[in-house]
């Protein structure tokens, strides 16, 4: 999955991150960043600019995922950090699928608007389990789509919304994979937690 490429990817970056911390930028204006970005890129999809927004989806998306590696490289990583990090990834999340479901009510798309609607659900509940598996157990990266898997996905649906797959808009068929796979993802993640728990348990 696209989560295992984290190392190489932070490789791959340590001299554009070297660069802004040479300009002085901090981890927390990198997420500051990322969700303004984000809520631009939602604001443009839904009043269907879709390259533009989907693009800078992806780009904020990928500013975001640099702001833990400016934290260890620049040695500023803090609990406080991951903590705001992690609430602002859940508002990021919550505001492209919000755009694509404020979209749907407004072109009267009620499956579309369902869907987006089950998306959100499975993306916060998703993100949920492990936070509060975390308070008790080591957790870890568990599950069929997590959150660069899910970029992925609404990107590439926004990117090519238009174009058909078996007489199905992409966006739809993309939203079903959100959907289908964020709900196997939440499946993954309570049984895994199950797991956990009742090693934990035994003497």
């Amino acid at each position: 999955m696209i989560h295992l490429l984290k190392d190489p990817f932070e490789r791959a970056s340590m001299p554009f991150v070297d660069f802004l911390i040479k300009h002085r930028f901090s981890a927390s204006q990198l997420t500051l960043i990322a969700f303004f970005g984000t809520i631009l890129a939602s604001i443009l999809i839904y009043l269907e600019i879709w390259i533009i927004g989907s693009c800078l989806f992806l780009i904020f998306s990928l500013f975001d995922a640099l702001d833990g590696s400016l934290a260890r490289r620049h040695n500023t990583a803090k609990p406080i950090g991951a903590f705001f990090d992690s609430v602002m990834d859940r508002f990021s999340d919550s505001a492209i699928l919000f755009a694509i479901i404020f979209y749907a009510f407004k072109v009267e798309n009620r499956g579309l608007f369902l869907l987006g609607l089950l998306a959100l659900i499975a993306s916060l509940i998703t993100s949920y389990i492990k936070a509060k598996a975390e308070n008790f157990l080591e957790f870890g990266s568990i599950g069929l789509l997590q959150r660069p898997e899910r970029i992925l996905i609404i990107f590439l649906m926004l990117l090519f919304h238009q174009y058909l797959l078996f007489g199905i808009p992409l966006l739809i068929i993309g939203l079903w994979i959100l959907v289908i796979g964020g709900y196997i993802t939440i499946c993954q993640r309570l049984y895994s937690a199950y797991q956990k728990f009742n090693q934990q348990s035994l003497p």
